[in-house]
């Protein structure tokens, strides 16, 4: 571990930087230290989103390959669940549970938005990406939750979105809100989303509506 005291922004200039000379010890031991001496909040929005976000555009642009980018994913990837399970365990009462749709794979965004729910003091059930719908409302018919959290990073006509989202809504109990966030989804119109669906505008709104979830009832 390093001695002297960085800021969010010294993380991950230096785990960049070190992924780009492949040490991946270096950027694993940088982006656990971060997990550890920062905040989950500051942690998700100030180091692990803008990790991912340069090594996607780096991959992108041919300065990262596939193997730096996906190992540093997986580095990232693995101080996420930690903190998620960290955090849960002083969490109690609400809890939301958080997916993709069947054909949307990037699950950063959801496993982000998890940490930050559980660091809240909400139980964040991360039921991992690209499930069918089916599966999503047998889960939440026998887990009660108080509302399911949809990350969209895929174009909503790739993996036809809306078709799913109306399913999604019928297979869920009455009453069950469903979340939508993550860049794809301004492209949904506000007439394509089913009832009791509400699209996410960024972090902050996402904190106020957990704040405002109400007391899940028992079944």
């Amino acid at each position: 571990m390093t001695h002297e005291a960085l800021r969010p922004e010294d993380y991950v200039s230096r785990i960049i930087a070190a992924a780009d000379e492949y040490r991946i010890t270096e950027y694993d031991r940088l982006v656990a230290e971060a997990r550890e001496r920062l905040p989950p909040v500051s942690l998700v929005r100030d180091v692990c989103s803008p990790v991912l976000r340069e090594a996607g555009d780096r991959w992108q642009t041919g300065r990262f390959s596939v193997v730096q980018e996906h190992m540093l994913t997986s580095s990232v990837r693995r101080q996420l669940t930690y903190a998620l399970d960290t955090c849960n365990r002083a969490a109690a009462g609400r809890s939301l549970a958080f997916t993709t749709l069947s054909g949307e794979r990037h699950e950063m965004g959801s496993l982000m938005l998890a940490v930050i729910a559980a660091s809240l003091g909400v139980r964040a059930i991360y039921l991992g990406p690209d499930l069918p719908v089916a599966e999503v409302g047998r889960f939440c018919a026998r887990v009660s939750v108080s509302a399911v959290a949809i990350s969209l990073v895929t174009s909503p006509e790739v993996i036809d979105a809306p078709l799913q989202l109306r399913e999604l809504r019928g297979v869920l109990p009455a009453g069950t809100p469903i979340w939508i966030g993550g860049y794809a989804s301004r492209q949904l119109a506000a007439g394509e989303l089913p009832e009791n669906t509400v699209l996410v505008s960024d972090l902050a709104d996402f904190e106020k509506r957990l704040k405002e979830l109400p007391e899940e009832s028992a079944r």
